[in-house]
């Protein structure tokens, strides 16, 4: 199985510009712990988790862009990413996900919920792969 099988890709991204509310309010509408941060062209910039805005939430303006709050230094995978070795990377690292970039895009998110999902609900190989 490969992260392509297992990712969410419809996804809510923001950008640089949006603010700490706008990420809250994503949050709390989506019922989600991590938000991509995308430019125009819809490249990866950072990412902000809730644990990141918990953290910041009585230190900050709402209205402060999450181009100063979000982490930058985020590790990505692959959609041909075999799902072990991401799920490795999630554990060893302590990761709650990983966004997916193909040739320099966002394409998904995987989750230590679509795990979860996947522990619960198996999914079947796909025929010719």
């Amino acid at each position: 199985m490969l992260v392509a099988d297992l990712m969410t890709s419809q996804l809510r991204c923001l950008r640089e510009t949006d603010d700490l509310a706008s990420a809250m309010a994503a949050m709390q509408e989506l019922f989600i712990r991590h938000i991509p941060v995308v430019d125009d062209e819809g490249h990866l910039s950072g990412l902000v988790s809730q644990r990141d805005l918990l953290s910041l939430e009585h230190r900050k303006d709402l209205g402060t862009p999450l181009r100063e709050v979000m982490r930058t230094d985020v590790v990505t995978v692959t959609s041909d990413t075999p799902i072990r070795a991401a799920a490795e990377t999630m554990i060893y690292n302590k990761y709650g996900c990983l966004p997916v970039v193909d040739a320099g895009k966002l394409v998904g998110i995987i989750t230590e919920t679509d795990f979860l999902k996947l522990a619960i609900f198996p999914i079947a190989p796909k025929r010719g792969a």
